[in-house]
């Protein structure tokens, strides 16, 4: 009973300020100048099949064309990835043959460095996608408003495109709708340090020129974003940058994204609890306090649920107990029942039509069972090689 309390509590501190961020104002827009010159950074692997969508998208922005450019790291690439980007006349290409096929934390920091020491005085940020994104075309410009306004690490609006591919698809589109909602946009309302998302944000220059790019997790974008908070900083969101992201259309390949996302959070809570304390101790903040319980919420989820589990099974074999089960049950049909609103309420504020994606709203709270399986068993058994995902690639946004 005390470790379900413990995990409640960990848990109810999130909720607290979901609920204090949705009733704050929305805040300004910064200004439209001046206007930040991006180097757009595409890590590749393969992308052959997906990755035109993705630059015919930025092609398409309403941004100064002479205040960006693309650079597509081409790591260990087999197939025609450079060749096809080799067409358009907004893109260099790096390419990575050697070193470790470790993941796409080591191609960052490779490119990134190759680009700060070659390219220093054509940009003043970076900007980072994935090669199967496809970003809406007011992308830059909102992302360009916000680092007006001082920020130097900011994070956009990833959704998940094409949801209505598989059931799995659909889950993630209300998971990200659900994570945007009721974690990134609340967080930076309150000035407290939202989490990466791997893709679809913003970096400025003299950030890295001072901190460099320096990540060993699974979840690199995570683990950038928590060494940030570390530095009495924060990493910002901007809910009007929209990008739409390829999701994992089948359930396996689900299980196994979700298993290095809870992998990569064990890692780094595991490695920087003691630079957390270090920094807590010197300067406390809600913002480092914050930081910590949205890593611990796989931890908290799986802890809740384990004793939850022992708990129904105590009181299911002691005799008297009946008002208990009873008072568990009902607990359980309400968080059953709140997780399917929340996804109704923030899927449908995205304007998404609902009616296609019901019987995922309807099921949603299974993908948040598995996502805590995934939890325990990353905990027991933590995934010791990075392996990519294959894109089919995204047409459209929808």
């Amino acid at each position: 009973m005390c470790v379900q309390i413990i995990g409640t509590l960990m848990l109810g501190w999130s909720g607290a300020v979901m609920l204090l961020g949705l009733i704050r104002r929305r805040l300004p827009r910064g200004d439209s100048d001046p206007k930040n010159r991006f180097a757009v950074i595409v890590c590749a692997r393969n992308e052959e099949k997906v990755l035109s969508h993705l630059l015919k998208s930025l092609e398409e922005q309403d941004y100064p064309a002479d205040a960006w450019h693309v650079y597509l790291l081409a790591d260990h690439c087999t197939d025609g990835t450079v060749h096809l980007a080799d067409r358009y006349p907004f893109v260099t290409v790096y390419e990575r043959t050697d070193g470790p096929e470790s993941g796409k934390g080591a191609v960052l920091a490779w490119g990134m460095a190759k680009i700060l020491r070659e390219k220093s005085d054509t940009f003043d940020a970076l900007m980072i996608f994935d090669a199967d994104n496809i970003a809406k075309s007011d992308f830059m410009s909102r992302m360009n408003e916000h680092l007006n306004k001082g920020n130097q690490l900011v994070q956009g609006n990833r959704l998940g495109g094409e949801p209505y591919r598989t059931f799995i698809t659909k889950w993630y589109a209300a998971y990200w709708a659900t994570y945007t909602i009721f974690y990134s946009y609340p967080r930076e309302k309150l000035n407290l340090s939202c989490f990466l998302t791997g893709t679809g944000f913003a970096v400025k220059k003299e950030l890295l020129e001072t901190y460099g790019w320096s990540t060993n997790s699974m979840t690199e974008d995570v683990e950038f974003a928590f060494q940030q908070c570390l530095r009495h900083d924060r990493t910002t969101f901007c809910i009007d940058a929209v990008c739409y992201d390829e999701q994992p259309s089948n359930f396996g390949v689900m299980m196994r994204q979700l298993a290095r996302w809870c992998t990569g959070s064990y890692q780094i809570l595991f490695r920087y609890f003691g630079k957390w304390r270090e920094a807590f101790h010197e300067k406390p903040s809600v913002r480092l306090f914050d930081n910590l319980m949205l890593l611990f919420t796989g931890p908290a989820s799986v802890f809740q649920l384990l004793s939850t589990i022992i708990l129904n099974i105590v009181l299911a074999v002691t005799p008297g107990m009946e008002q208990l089960q009873m008072m568990q049950l009902i607990a359980f049909a309400a968080t059953y029942a709140a997780s399917i609103v929340a996804a109704m309420i923030t899927t449908g504020y995205f304007r998404v039509p609902l009616r296609k994606l019901m019987p995922a709203l309807l099921t949603f709270p299974f993908f948040l069972y598995f996502y805590t399986l995934c939890s325990l068993y990353s905990l027991i058994f933590p995934q010791k090689k990075w392996k990519p995902i294959a894109h089919e690639g995204l047409m459209d946004e929808q």
